[in-house]
């Protein structure tokens, strides 16, 4: 077995085994988390307002690294109008109490699809029980799909259809390392080229680590484990749960974290339980990006400068643009970088009005 496939075994096994946790945790948690996402979702509904506008095919919208399928819930939710709804269905109260999700007359003209992949199933699981529970499992405007399997084998796309292949929150990070990085890079370009599709990556900054990616990582170690740079390792394995006190947030200066501690039947073993970060550790996450924790979780923080090598290297630079987030949202998405793969320059108009070219 080769090393990236080692890894990827791996991998899938840990994000089975975290999957409710990070539901509830990172999907619903961490404010710094949710602000970015909140922008990816804003920035991705003007993507394809524009695309409604500027082309005629319809879109097929790829979530590769669909997790728990926010995207299919938002989208299901804004392709459908809250007047063609009994006021009993579920998505009607949800309609009304999220703002977010109303009704978009140009999304809604254009997406026929949205269609997701992750290798995890209890993710998938919950991405079905989270439809369902919303009404969208059926008779919608639009199809809602997924598919279990790997984000390297991407199947080229029928130009019947306008790809939009996205890849949101990091998930490269969490993509078996550079050998994985180098591989999506390839599969979303196989995948919309033909096509004359859109392929995008969003992912944090390396740049960044310190002043946003220990802190999120400590903030939810109850996801995906004690991160190695805390000590001590009294109670981080898979016996206990470890619940932080409170978030920290952004360029937050706090060196430790206190935690309660439970075992395995829920019984609390001990109060304020205090971490604190190994200073040797914890400056070789910032030099190199490379997230590890105890329960084998492994994620990484790629430099702008990386990206760039992966988008020439892979995708080129006559179709490709690479820019920092900040400079479309200080506040929302300071760490983090989109990389974007345009076949027939659909995004150019909308780009310039945003001065990013």
């Amino acid at each position: 077995m080769n090393s990236l496939q080692k890894q990827y075994d791996l991998d899938k096994h840990t994000w089975d085994e975290c999957a409710e946790t990070y539901e509830r945790q990172i999907v619903g948690g961490h404010p710094d988390i949710l602000a970015f996402e909140n922008f990816e979702e804003d920035f991705l509904d003007r993507v394809l307002r524009h695309l409604s506008q500027v082309q005629n095919r319809p879109v097929k919208l790829m979530d590769i690294g669909c997790g728990s399928g926010r995207l299919h819930l938002r989208y299901g939710a804004k392709t459908q109008h809250i007047t063609c709804l009994p006021e009993s269905h579920p998505l009607y109260a949800l309609k009304q109490n999220v703002p977010e999700l109303a009704f978009d007359p140009l999304i809604a003209e254009k997406l026929r699809e949205v269609w997701g992949i992750d290798f995890s199933a209890n993710m998938i699981g919950l991405a079905k029980e989270k439809l369902e529970t919303s009404g969208l499992n059926g008779n919608q405007t639009i199809a809602l799909t997924f598919e279990q399997g790997s984000a390297f084998d991407l199947n080229e796309q029928s130009d019947k259809c306008m790809p939009l292949a996205i890849s949101l929150v990091n998930s490269i990070g969490v993509m078996q390392g550079q050998a994985g990085a180098v591989e999506l890079f390839k599969s979303m370009r196989r995948a919309v080229e033909a096509a004359r599709g859109i392929a995008i990556i969003s992912c944090y900054q390396q740049e960044y680590v310190q002043s946003y990616g220990l802190g999120q990582y400590e903030s939810t170690l109850d996801v995906s484990g004690q991160p190695v740079w805390m000590i001590p390792d009294t109670y981080a394995s898979s016996q206990y749960r470890q619940i932080p006190k409170s978030y920290k947030l952004a360029h937050s200066k706090d060196l430790t974290l206190v935690v309660d501690v439970f075992n395995s039947e829920n019984q609390l073993v001990k109060k304020g339980h205090q971490l604190q970060r190994e200073p040797g550790r914890t400056e070789r996450v910032i030099r190199t990006g490379d997230i590890d924790t105890y329960s084998e979780y492994k994620s990484h923080w790629y430099s702008f400068r990386k990206i760039d090598d992966l988008i020439n290297e892979y995708w080129g630079t006559e179709n490709s643009f690479h820019f920092k987030t900040k400079y479309l949202d200080a506040l929302r998405a300071e760490p983090a970088q989109l990389a974007i793969l345009d076949y027939g320059q659909h995004l150019n108009q909308i780009f310039k009005s945003w001065k990013v070219l």
